[in-house]
């Protein structure tokens, strides 16, 4: 059975896919949400991260809608024919900045994954 977090992470990539119109570089996607896993797992693989979930999942999926379409207007502004590295850590930086929902013990402002940097 899946954890919470792993539900969650596949219904928040569920939202990226449908909301970008282009292609996305399922490398790419893969290690944005590899990097973001550890933070999920934190908010939503402790006894009380189901209420979590219930309290706050529509933002978070909310939060890939919006991602998925900033990383499509990005790819668009490039020029490109499928979203990758760059779009999606452009959209992320504009998703992070406005996610009001976070871990107990967050990230700082500017951890970014090195595994995710543009190419």
């Amino acid at each position: 059975m899946d954890t919470m977090s792993e539900r969650a992470i596949g219904e928040c990539i569920a939202e990226v896919r449908a909301a970008c119109r282009r292609p996305i570089d399922e490398a790419a996607l893969a290690r944005l949400f590899d990097w973001l896993r550890p933070n999920f797992k934190e908010i939503l693989d402790r006894p009380e991260g189901r209420a979590h979930w219930t309290d706050h999942g529509q933002h978070m999926r909310d939060n890939g809608r919006h991602l998925g379409a900033l990383a499509d207007f990005f790819g668009y502004q490039a020029d490109t024919d499928i979203v990758g590295t760059e779009q999606l850590m452009q959209a992320f930086g504009m998703v992070e900045a406005a996610c009001r929902v976070g871990a107990p013990g967050e990230r700082q402002a500017g951890d970014r994954p090195v595994a995710v940097e543009s190419r």
